[in-house]
C-alpha cells in the first residue's frame, strides 16, 4: 500500500497548521483521551505505559483486566471525503473552515509512479494527501 506525497509551499503548511489547530480544538469533547495515535505527546509508547500503569494498579487490587485493541490501518488512505466533511459539519466546525476543507481536498488528481513509468492520472476521492 502506497500513499501519495505532497509537497505544500510555506504559506499551504502554514494554513494547514492553523485549520488543524481548529479542527483538534473542535473535536476535543469527542475524542477520548485515551487514544494514543495521531496526538501531540500520545504515541504508541505513551499507550504502553498508561496499559501498563492500567493493568498493575488492577491487578495489585484483585480486579480483571480486559481489552481491545483495534488497529484502523491505513484510515487516513480511506476515509471519504463527504463522510469527513459531514462529521465536521455535524460537530459544529464552522462552514469557513468545513468549506476550506472540502476546497482542499476536491479536484485533486494523483498518478502513480515507479521507476521511470508513470500511471495516466486519476481523481482522489478518498485519503488525506500525505506531508500535509
Amino acid at each position: 500500500n502506497y500513499r501519495g506525497m505532497t509537497s505544500l509551499c510555506a504559506g499551504s503548511k502554514l494554513m494547514e497548521i492553523i485549520v488543524n489547530t481548529l479542527l483538534i480544538n473542535a473535536t476535543k469533547g469527542y475524542i477520548s483521551t485515551a487514544q494514543h495515535g495521531f496526538f501531540s505527546g500520545r504515541s504508541t509508547s505513551t499507550n504502553l505505559v498508561d496499559f501498563i500503569s492500567f493493568c498493575k494498579r488492577n491487578m495489585e487490587g484483585g480486579g480483571q483486566v480486559d481489552v481491545v485493541y483495534t488497529d484502523l490501518k491505513a484510515a487516513f488512505d480511506r476515509i471519504d471525503h463527504r463522510i469527513l466533511l459531514a462529521k465536521l459539519d455535524h460537530l459544529g466546525v464552522s462552514c469557513k473552515v468545513v468549506n476550506w476543507v472540502a476546497s482542499y481536498l476536491t479536484g485533486r488528481t494523483l498518478s502513480v509512479k515507479i521507476g521511470a513509468s508513470e500511471s495516466v492520472p486519476f481523481c482522489m476521492t478518498s485519503g488525506v494527501p500525505q506531508g500535509s
